[in-house]
């Protein structure tokens, strides 16, 4: 069996089961979006850790060097929210080719530092490398918790109620945007287009809302939309050992994406469903919880969709759509080793 036939969830599966037992330190291990250590009876320790990989995550013909450290540091800090922590410091390993200017490399931490200024996350240390080809940029992400206060994939129960912040599918939308204008020679897209190409560079992490669900205790289960919410609803259904029903007409697209989806003759709920890289969190809250996140989100000026709900297990992944129809969600997003 090669990586290709195995697939990047496959591979993962496969380490978890060889490693032993975690340590009595380790709060949360492998499998959910960060790991958690036990530090002192006051505080936990949140860990996590994302590669870019030049022409597999990201391509210099389609964006700057800000946009590339950015999103970077973006994707692990988003990771942090979706355990319901706060995160203070990071570390970069970057491994580029030597013939690299020196301004590219001052414009991906650029990007870092602007996000992290934002965030009050310090850059404390890291590695550098040459690299034969192609640029690798390591991030690793520090976070802090109250105990027993982080949310992992596992807590969803039937009848929670399945909720996402923001909009989805726009990230996806602008990406493609991005690889049908390579060689074209306009260089200004349409306001909405623009739009679309911001939200795939510019994501904006979750943190403050994702800390005070994981504080107040609303969130029973969440996950950030990385790999996109056929994806990774999937994950939090398999983690918590329960299905869902969503509403396809709940889910929220923007106003840009719309248009564009028109445009193409592409349905928007489709991105919604595929897209991933929007970074967005996907958390289910009980019934009896539900008015004070609705309330707390408002109070924030953030946008909540409730989309869905969890159903016990044997009634699988379905997607409501036109006339009612109940049908299994079906759709796949993207996953390394099995897409091109």
């Amino acid at each position: 069996m090669i990586l290709n036939q195995l697939g990047e969830f496959g591979l993962l599966q496969r380490i978890r089961r060889r490693v032993p037992s975690r340590p009595a330190a380790v709060s949360v291990g492998i499998g959910d979006d960060a790991a958690v250590l036990r530090m002192s009876p006051h505080r936990e320790l949140i860990v996590t850790t994302d590669m870019f990989v030049e022409a597999v995550d990201f391509d210099p013909a389609h964006g700057t060097f800000r946009q590339i450290g950015y999103k970077a540091l973006a994707a692990n800090l988003s990771d942090v929210a979706a355990m319901g922590g706060r995160p203070f410091a990071f570390l970069v390993g970057l491994a580029v080719p030597g013939r690299t200017s020196v301004r590219a490399v001052d414009e991906i931490y650029h990007g870092m530092l602007s996000l992290a200024r934002r965030h009050r996350v310090a850059l404390i240390g890291g590695d550098t490398s040459a690299s034969p080809k192609g640029m690798l940029i390591a991030v690793t992400v520090l976070g802090e918790v109250e105990p027993g206060r982080a949310v992992t994939r596992s807590g969803a129960r039937a009848g929670d109620r399945v909720y996402v912040t923001g909009t989805l599918g726009d990230s996806r939308a602008g990406l493609e945007i991005l690889k049908r204008r390579k060689n074209r020679k306009r260089l200004q897209p349409p306001a909405g287009e623009s739009y679309l190409i911001r939200r795939h560079f510019f994501p904006a992490p979750r943190v403050v809302f994702g800390r005070l669900l994981g504080r107040r205790g609303w969130a029973t289960a969440m996950i950030d939309l990385s790999d996109g919410l056929a994806s990774d609803l999937r994950h939090l259904c398999e983690a918590g050992r329960v299905g869902a029903r969503v509403e396809r007409d709940r889910l929220p697209v923007s106003a840009p994406l719309a248009a564009y989806a028109r445009r193409r003759g592409r349905s928007a709920p489709d991105y919604a469903l595929r897209g991933g890289e929007d970074f967005e969190l996907l958390f289910t809250v009980r019934e009896k919880n539900a008015a004070a996140v609705e309330a707390a989100a408002k109070r924030m000026a953030l946008s909540v969709t409730s989309i869905g709900a969890i159903v016990p297990s044997r009634r699988g992944i379905t997607v409501i759509g036109k006339g009612g129809r109940e049908v299994p969600l079906t759709l796949k997003s993207y996953e390394h080793f099995t897409h091109p």
